[in-house]
């Protein structure tokens, strides 16, 4: 399902601040968005997650939605995935595009 662009833009802001925060931080950063490089794809149907992070011998998957764009069937490859791989977490954050404020 393609995304409308404001929650596109909400989703790639967020994806690309956790991914430079990690990077900061000294995680080796692979991300699904322009800049870096983009992750394996996870299961039998190949999903790519937002963001994939290994530090030493920690591994994180990060899928980053918006309210309406939330895939349970990739969520759930994600968290499998994450559940047979030692030391490998797995993280799901919903954004919410701001709110236009009013001037006045």
């Amino acid at each position: 399902m393609a995304r409308k662009r404001s929650t596109k833009s909400t989703h790639d802001t967020k994806v690309r601040k956790l991914a430079t925060e990690l990077k900061a931080n000294g995680w080796k950063v692979q991300a699904d968005i322009s800049g870096f490089d983009t992750p394996d794809g996870i299961g039998q149907s190949r999903f790519i997650p937002d963001i994939s992070a290994s530090k030493g011998s920690h591994t994180k998957i990060i899928e980053v939605d918006t309210p309406n764009s939330v895939n349970t069937e990739q969520l759930s490859s994600f968290r499998r995935s994450a559940t047979h791989r030692k030391n490998t977490s797995f993280e799901h954050i919903i954004t919410t595009p701001r709110r236009k404020t009013k001037r006045v």
